[in-house]
């Protein structure tokens, strides 16, 4: 029997006799709802339901059986009946079936991106955020709990087939966790702004987050998995509205905005330097020359770069930039300000090639040239027509003191006699902060600086008076107080990794004998009361390569320690050659026409006769001294 057939028979018999679902069910003593079963064909009537509904409508059983009125001939109404369960039943299993395999695929569905997502935000919160990572958009997070709740509940509801007050908890904690989950996400969207660009060829992507309420912004950089990327530098200036970027090149992009003052202000990230080289220079030295505009370009913007400066030409106009108008980004861009005003920024294209000896830009290379505005700005390329003019050569911006050194836009330059300017490889642009006296040499026969780069301190020395130079990597990331060379090969370097209350530091002294190529740890601290630690001023002093002594100074500035060693500073003894009481604050000795000299005063508490000090000599190396 056609299930869908007898359906449509009986609700044309019962509209016909004018009859609702309810008042058939009741003559049939069935509900409404059985009624509507069997007019959609979801059912069929009890085998002893037939005649009475056939009495209802005035028809025969067989009629009814047959689902169409004056077919008449003699059916066996329970084998009919029976036909037409079993189809019934049939249809349901079919329909079961498929609930089945829609249940099991969603299930499957569902956990599978519940451990997606989860194993992602564990990924996130245990080895990504833990490294200095963040998501590139904060709203990740919790889009990705959203995923993780939905998913976990769905998968629950699904697995569990009976236990109904637990589907109905689990609904529960799902939708306030949810609700949670989507009040910190609506704040966060309230409060937070993000900017998100990929470079033309996609190898490079900028991220910019912005605290609405206050302005701060920061730049992310080193980016992983397209999803995260690190914290790398906050803007100078609190952002008042909206930021511009622009890409100029696949891996400098330029940001402009307006700060709380209405000023426009700019900001260039870079993305590493060109050509796989690590070197840093000067950007400013590298445009010497004369640049236009390409024959079949639009504009007639010349650039003049010489030892007055930076001109810029426009329509007849000049605009003269000093050298201190400029700030450098990385190593391949240069904004120009006019009264701390960005006006123009000059990118290094992707041909632009160093030349190691010189640090100009190799014939041949380009570089674009840009308007600063919030407004639409065009993109310049220029060439350069003039390399290497005689009143070119030998230039520098900046000037620095005989035997000193400067740090410029990351830029370390030093002179041996005042006049001559070098320039070190490396970016210094962490590090200006770092140097003291102690920590770094200028001298013919050895000149030694160091700078930090990816959370790791580099040596870089030269031995042939800046002519060449190499790299090093030193034993650990901590602050440098000392280093000290012998001659050429033999070098000793004073490195502090922690720092306690008190000014208590821990730390290591390193020795080398390549001339600063390897190092290895001697010494891991020293000390009477704080043994195997050293001091936040201490300094050390390398006689010989035996011979050596290392001050241990208080915070107070009351007492300061001195220490000896006679096998190469791995073990240290304190020397006392007066009554401490008084005379407690020792200075590292001096050397001067083979002898040693020591200062012993009353540090900052002293007023014992005028608060005067002692000082001894030495003519053994430090093993006896004499009261001078």
């Amino acid at each position: 029997m056609d299930n869908q057939k007898f359906g449509r028979f009986i609700r044309d018999l019962r509209k016909k006799a004018n009859m609702t679902q309810k008042e058939l069910g009741e003559k049939l003593n069935v509900t409404d709802k059985a009624v509507s079963k069997w007019e959609r064909g979801l059912g069929f009537p009890d085998i002893t339901i037939i005649n009475l509904l056939a009495e209802t409508f005035g028809i025969t059983a067989s009629e009814v059986l047959n689902a169409e009125i004056g077919k008449k001939e003699t059916v066996d109404v329970e084998k009919a009946v029976q036909e037409a369960v079993e189809k019934v039943t049939k249809e349901k299993e079919r329909k079961e079936n498929r609930k089945r395999k829609l249940i099991k695929f969603v299930k499957i569905i569902s956990i599978i991106i519940f451990v997606l997502m989860l194993l992602l935000q564990l990924g996130y919160l245990c080895i990504m955020k833990p490294n200095g990572y963040e998501y590139i958009n904060d709203l990740i997070f919790y889009i990705i709990n959203e995923f993780i709740i939905i998913t976990g509940v769905v998968f629950l509801i699904l697995q569990i087939k009976k236990l109904k007050s637990v589907k109905i908890v689990a609904i529960i904690i799902a939708v306030i966790l949810s609700i949670i989950n989507l009040a910190f996400m609506i704040n966060n969207a309230i409060n937070i702004r993000t900017i998100f660009s990929f470079s033309n060829d996609f190898s490079n992507e900028l991220v910019i987050k912005q605290n609405k309420e206050n302005g701060k912004t920061r730049l992310y950089k080193y980016a992983k998995l397209i999803l995260f990327a690190k914290p790398y530098e906050r803007f100078e200036y609190s952002v008042s509205e909206n930021i511009k970027h622009q890409w100029l090149t696949n891996d400098i992009c330029n940001i402009t905005y307006t700060d709380k003052d209405d000023n426009l202000r700019n900001y260039v990230a870079t993305y590493g330097s060109r050509k796989g080289t690590d070197s840093y220079y000067s950007v400013f030295n590298a445009l010497l020359g004369r640049w236009q505009i390409q024959v079949d370009s639009i504009g007639d913007t010349k650039l003049t770069v010489d030892k007055k400066g930076i001109k810029v030409t426009r329509n007849d106009t000049a605009e003269q930039f000093e050298f201190s108008d400029c700030k450098q980004y990385g190593v391949t861009a240069l904004v120009l300000y006019k009264e701390d005003i960005p006006k123009y920024v000059i990118a290094l294209n992707d041909d632009c090639e160093i030349d190691d000896d010189t640090k100009y830009i190799k014939n041949g290379g380009t570089i674009t040239f840009c308007d600063i505005s919030m407004k639409k700005t065009i993109k310049e390329t220029l060439y350069c027509t003039v390399y290497k003019d005689e009143n070119l050569n030998n230039y520098n911006g900046i000037t620095v003191e005989a035997n000193n050194f400067k740090i410029d836009n990351g830029i370390l330059y030093f002179s041996y006699d005042g006049e001559n300017i070098i320039e070190v490889p490396g970016d210094f642009t962490d590090d200006k902060s770092a140097y003291n006296e102690y920590n770094y040499i200028i001298s013919e026969e050895k000149t030694v600086f160091f700078y930090t780069k990816d959370e790791t301190k580099y040596l870089v020395y030269s031995d042939d008076m800046g002519n060449t130079w190499n790299t090093a990597k030193l034993p650990s990331n901590g602050t440098i107080q000392n280093i000290q060379f012998l001659n050429k090969d033999v070098g000793f370097i004073l490195q502090f990794e922690d720092y306690a209350l008190g000014g208590v530091t821990f730390g290591h002294i390193a020795k080398t004998t390549d001339g600063g190529q390897t190092w290895t740890i001697i010494n891991n601290g020293i000390g009477s009361s704080n043994e195997g630690t050293f001091r936040s001023g201490s300094q050390l002093l390398f006689v010989n390569e035996n011979i050596a002594f290392i001050t241990m100074p208080y915070a107070s500035g009351d007492d300061s320690d001195i220490y000896y060693s006679e096998d190469g500073g791995i073990n240290f003894t304190k020397v006392t050659l007066s009554d401490e009481q008084i005379y407690d604050y020792y200075y590292l000795p001096t050397i001067k026409n083979g002898k040693l000299y020591l200062e012993v005063d009353q540090g900052n508490d002293g007023d014992y006769n005028g608060g005067d000090s002692k000082k001894y000599c030495s003519e053994d190396n430090g093993k006896t001294w004499t009261e001078m």
